[in-house]
């Protein structure tokens, strides 16, 4: 689980930067957006994803070090 809550703030990341970089002469971030408009259009969505994990995450651990 720790790696899917890395793999989404690298998603975070990546969708931050595209929209940053659209339409600037960057391939990769118009390719990116093209393909993924609405996380472009609001990169926090996957940001707060990656919040919700990271916290069931930690609640996880945190209560499987009390039973």
């Amino acid at each position: 689980m720790l790696f899917l809550a890395f793999l989404m703030v690298a998603a975070t990341i990546l969708f931050y930067a595209a929209s940053t970089f659209e339409y600037r002469g960057h391939a990769w971030a118009d390719q990116t957006c093209a393909s993924m408009q609405a996380f472009c259009d609001s990169p926090h969505y996957v940001a707060i994803a990656a919040i919700v994990v990271i916290a069931v995450l930690y609640i996880a651990r945190t209560m499987k070090g009390n039973s």
